[in-house]
């Protein structure tokens, strides 16, 4: 009898250790996205007024801004907005969450690389407004139309500045001309745009061939370009 209690003891405390070898996993929501060791994980949520996040949109003359909340977005960048969420799961690394607000009610975020979000924000078709000098004197005559690409744009504008980075890294030649510094550029913007039939008043306008575009829009940018 003695054994048995004995040899019981030793089988219960052997099952002890060896249950003690598996690692103890907290139980999960069936329909919870596996999430990394680091907190990350590729589904995320954004619900507005529900949602806790900082909201990061291209503002005025191209520049960002930060808020909480939907309103304070300009209906012309709600269409990519990155999402900053205070309690909820990161994205993967490199990665920033983005979302479409221009719908209405909880929204599925993606992500875009961090490196890129300015530049695919702002080329939603944004623009900086601005105005040209009085007394412009139109040239002689408008450059028939060429394979060039001119980007007629302001020092100050954040749109401008992206507009020339995404040629650079895309390795398109273009010359840069400055509207507010260069008289002559800008009576050349203006008649290209009286010719055109196209109102001048914010920059960048960009001159792909002969065909005037006015903001940065990515998408058609890039038509235009693979002509």
């Amino acid at each position: 009898m003695k054994f048995l209690r004995a040899y019981t003891r030793s089988a219960i405390g052997l099952l002890c250790v060896l249950a003690a070898c598996e690692p103890e996993t907290p139980p999960q929501p069936e329909d919870a996205p596996p999430a990394g060791e680091d907190g990350t994980t590729a589904e995320a949520t954004f619900e507005p007024g529900v949602t806790k996040a900082v909201l990061t949109f291209a503002a005025d003359r191209g520049s960002f801004s930060d808020s909480s909340k939907v309103e304070d977005v300009p209906e012309a960048s709600r269409g990519m907005v990155r999402v900053s969420l205070l309690d909820g799961p990161r994205p993967p690394a490199g990665k920033v969450w983005v979302a479409n607000l221009k719908r209405e009610g909880a929204v599925q975020l993606t992500t875009v690389d961090r490196s890129q979000f300015e530049e695919l924000a702002l080329g939603q078709g944004l623009s900086s407004a601005v105005t040209l000098p009085e007394g412009l004197e139109p040239p002689p005559q408008v450059a028939a139309n060429t394979d060039e690409v001119i980007v007629y744009k302001t020092a100050w504008c954040g749109v401008c500045k992206k507009v020339q980075s995404y040629l650079d890294r895309k390795g398109v030649k273009y010359v840069a001309k400055d509207i507010e510094k260069d008289r002559t550029a800008a009576a050349e913007l203006q008649a290209k745009a009286s010719k055109a039939g196209v109102q001048t008043g914010s920059v960048p306008v960009i001159d792909v061939g002969g065909e005037l575009m006015v903001g940065f829009d990515r998408g058609r940018l890039e038509k235009l370009l693979a002509r």
